[in-house]
């Protein structure tokens, strides 16, 4: 029998049209036109809630019932389905790839990072089901989430993701958990940068960083000033003072013998550069979080170069939004605030840009100084409490921790009236 992986499969939908409720086959991966037709009308008459069979799909496509029953061989077995299905959409990938090829090398004036986009483009597009993501029926969920809770009982601890080594912070968080995206607003010099770099001094496993505003050398010399408890503006000339010179050196073996971090700086980086760095990343080192430095600093794709900036950065916050979901790990975003939030306590609503980044995030943490006193305010959290995580803020140094009981004013942070500071609260 002569007959092509789409016929054959064709051929086991007409034998047995359960398989059209199940397969993850779109219309766009079979080659030929003429069967596009049919399988589209086999899908639709299902959808409907009718029988795919030569009849129906003889009156929506026009098709004569001889030239459908052609694909109904009877040497064609139906318990293999799967098989044909995988082959199929593996065709229809390679097809697009080379498509993509011979669209480069047919292309004049395209830069490397051109090249790159579209080569993502080409992956991000390769089918259905590319990310994991599928249909399942609830019973699994439910067998899944039991497990999942259970398995947290059994620690006896309430930090069920990753520690950001701050207590309050963590207290309020549990951790910085998998397919979540945490945003850090401040304003400029606050210690945005400083606050991500503590984050990861104090992360367990690998962890990838991508930096649009520093450059690594930068990010690498105020790490070492915070793990040598050095001013960073003497480490960054090579001042030393007595006994300093030692330090710096330990905790640049320190530093050097760490594997966990894998650090890509590029000024002007674009949001697909950064999407494809990420997906590189976890591929290759396995990273359980990524550190975005900051949202605001990502230029725009060649498409939105035209479009006013809420657009570009709404646009890179759901890019951000659907990274953590689909490489399922906490994606941590440091994002700039509006110049009218300087002097005052910040709200969701001073993110710079776009109101996007507010609903994107499933945390949302603010730094504010007040009174020379330092605060850590959860404006968002979606499955746990609000509220204000008093720290210490030792700028010269790099660094953020708890701040020590008794040390706290008798007054909240308050330069506008707060709902949650009184009571806490849970964002859905």
């Amino acid at each position: 029998m002569n007959i092509t992986l789409t016929q054959y499969f064709i051929g086991q939908c007409l034998w047995d049209p359960s398989i059209l409720m199940q397969t993850k086959v779109e219309p766009r991966q079979l080659e030929s036109t003429q069967e596009r037709k049919i399988f589209t009308a086999m899908l639709d008459i299902t959808k409907e809630g009718g029988l795919a069979e030569e009849g129906s799909i003889s009156v929506r496509t026009g098709a004569s019932i001889s030239e459908i029953m052609a694909y109904k061989s009877a040497e064609i077995l139906t318990t293999n389905w799967r098989f044909y299905e995988q082959q199929i959409i593996e065709a229809a990938r390679i097809r697009a790839l080379k498509r993509t090829a011979e669209k480069i090398t047919h292309a004049n004036g395209l830069g490397s990072q051109d090249i790159a986009t579209l080569f993502q483009e080409a992956i991000d597009n390769l089918g259905t089901n590319r990310d994991g993501f599928e249909i399942v029926p609830i019973k699994e969920v439910v067998d899944d989430t039991e497990r999942m809770i259970m398995e947290r009982s059994a620690l006896g601890s309430t930090l069920i993701g990753l520690p950001s080594g701050i207590k309050g912070l963590d207290e309020k968080t549990f951790g910085f958990q998998d397919r979540r995206l945490y945003y850090i607003g401040a304003r400029p010099s606050l210690g945005k940068t400083a606050l991500l770099l503590n984050f990861i001094a104090n992360c367990p496993a690998s962890c990838g960083v991508l930096s649009a505003e520093s450059g690594k050398e930068e990010l690498v010399g105020r790490m070492l000033a915070r793990d040598s408890i050095i001013d960073s503006q003497r480490l960054t000339v090579g001042m030393f003072r007595k006994g300093e010179e030692e330090r710096f050196h330990i905790a640049a073996d320190h530093l050097r013998e760490d594997r966990r971090i894998y650090i890509y700086d590029e000024p002007n980086m674009q949001v697909d550069t950064a999407i494809r760095i990420a997906r590189n990343m976890k591929r290759l080192y396995d990273i359980k979080i990524l550190f975005f430095d900051y949202l605001q600093h990502l230029a725009p794709n060649r498409q939105l170069a035209s479009k006013p900036p809420y657009e570009q950065i709404g646009y890179a916050s759901k890019q951000m939004k659907n990274l953590a979901r689909i490489l399922q790990i906490p994606v941590v975003v440091a994002a700039q605030l509006k110049r009218d939030s300087e002097g005052v306590r910040p709200t969701l609503a001073d993110f710079s840009d776009s109101t996007q980044i507010e609903r994107d995030g499933d945390v949302c943490i603010m730094i504010h100084h007040n009174k020379e006193k330092v605060w850590l305010l959860v404006e968002k959290n979606r499955d746990g409490r609000t509220g204000d995580v008093p720290v210490t803020f030792q700028k010269s140094h790099v660094m953020f921790t708890d701040r020590e009981k008794g040390s706290e004013p008798a007054d909240e942070p308050q330069d506008r009236p707060r709902e949650q500071t009184t009571r806490p609260r849970i964002l859905l």
